[in-house]
């Protein structure tokens, strides 16, 4: 397994941090006492993180505990000041980059551009694409799982994929904040709940028994096969794995035959032939609110988050029902946004250059003078991950990368293969490059 190292190196780079501070500091926090406090001193704020995450001695200064409770369970959450959250975010941004790397493609929960939407529509094309392979079912989650997790073998699993000594001793105070398991409140802890089940199950399941539909998300897990038999099997090494990695899997355990029963997971209800409901107590929690509530904003806010699940399901007459309107297939009507000036913005998630550096990538196509924040002139870039399916965008104003693309495309050679690398010139200035 490939150990990543230089981490530090990203993580204290002026840009991450800067993004870091503003995402934690965005809507109310930044505009609370402290948060005022932090955008007066922002610029000493951020060199005193670099320094201590540079030197290993940033560590988390305290907590405060808040009970929760969520459809009758109770939970207790830890939080932590904004000045550690800033902190947490920048190294986490970069952390999590290099975690989704191995992260197996039928998990979710905590991955950026993994939802619950994104997995059950994996699960519910494969359910189409191969409907008696799928057919009997073996669904498990764990108990208390990140209470659970013990923080030994967690930094184990840490170490084999990062080698940075600076990076793991940070990471280290992380992981030991509580007496045992892993906060349910850092930043840090729903990266290191997917990895740890990521080390010890995923790709046990996928890459040693050939397990093809095997799905997580976070500690839920749902595996489909063609016979019991096989499933049966599968069910022994989930127990196996769950043992190795000091877990406990809950008593409720189910395995059963898609035709006599649906699959009940991810807020939805998916039936083996191709039918999807609403989960019981999804529709119930919305139409008690959405009955309680008289402010028509609210109300607003409230049927938009229902439409966002009820169009994945086969829910327009509820939706008709509860609120007295019907759901229009938007996509039907024809109707596209075309940008007044013209621009190309490429329907994707946006990324930092700096979080590309060695990275292969596929540059697809550009769009020049583009008016941004941080100023005019701007050039906007999408690109194709190399072995994977996603694309992604980023801007720059690099007169070199700008000359290239522009050769590039009266040449007539796009797309084209590159890696980013970066070019340090001294005195703090560097430039990044396609090589």
């Amino acid at each position: 397994m490939k150990r990543y190292g230089h981490i530090i190196e990203e993580i204290v780079e002026w840009d991450n941090m800067e993004r870091a501070f503003k995402y934690v500091l965005r809507g109310a926090r930044g505009r609370s006492k402290s948060g005022v406090f932090l955008y007066q001193h922002k610029d000493d704020v951020i060199r005193k993180l670099i320094e201590e995450i540079e030197s290993a001695t940033f560590r988390i200064k305290g907590y405060r505990e808040s009970e929760i409770i969520e459809r009758g369970k109770h939970r207790t959450i830890q939080s932590v000041c904004l000045t550690d959250r800033v902190a947490l975010n920048a190294i986490m941004c970069v952390v999590e980059r290099y975690l989704a790397r191995r992260f197996i493609k039928d998990s979710a929960s905590s991955i950026k551009g993994r939802g619950t939407h994104y997995l059950a529509q994996r699960i519910r094309r494969d359910m189409k694409r191969d409907p008696e392979g799928t057919r009997k079912v073996f669904k498990w989650d764990i108990h208390h799982y990140y209470d659970s997790i013990p923080q030994d073998k967690m930094m184990q699993v840490l170490r084999s994929v990062f080698k940075d000594a600076r990076l793991l001793t940070i990471l280290e105070r992380c992981v030991t904040m509580m007496p045992k398991g892993l906060s349910i409140g850092l930043r840090s802890s729903q990266a290191f709940g997917n990895l740890y089940l990521d080390y010890y199950v995923d790709h046990i399941l996928k890459d040693r028994e050939r397990q093809r539909y095997h799905r997580r998300y976070c500690d839920d897990g749902v595996q489909q096969d063609s016979t019991f038999y096989a499933l049966t099997h599968t069910a022994r090494v989930v127990q196996q794995c769950t043992a190795d990695a000091e877990l406990q899997i809950k008593p409720n355990v189910q395995m059963w035959d898609i035709n006599d029963r649906p699959l009940d997971f991810l807020g939805f209800v998916m039936y083996g032939d191709g039918n999807v409901r609403i989960r019981k107590h999804i529709k119930q929690r919305f139409a008690r609110r959405y009955k309680r509530v008289k402010s028509r904003t609210r109300r607003q806010e409230l049927v938009g988050s229902f439409y966002g699940i009820a169009k994945h399901a086969k829910a327009a007459h509820l939706f008709k029902t509860i609120t007295g309107m019907k759901m229009e297939d938007f996509a039907k009507l024809g109707i596209t946004y075309e940008p007044e000036d013209g621009k190309k913005q490429f329907d994707c998630r946006r990324v930092a250059l700096s979080s590309l550096l060695n990275e292969t990538i596929i540059i697809k196509d550009f769009e020049d003078d583009i008016k941004t924040r941080e100023g005019d002139k701007r050039m906007l870039v999408l690109f194709g991950y190399e072995g994977r399916d996603d694309e992604g965008k980023f801007f720059t104003n690099s007169k070199r990368l700008k000359q290239i693309l522009h050769k590039a495309q009266d040449a007539g050679v796009l797309p084209f293969r590159t890696t980013i690398r970066k070019i340090d010139f001294g005195a703090g200035k560097n430039e990044f490059i396609f090589t």
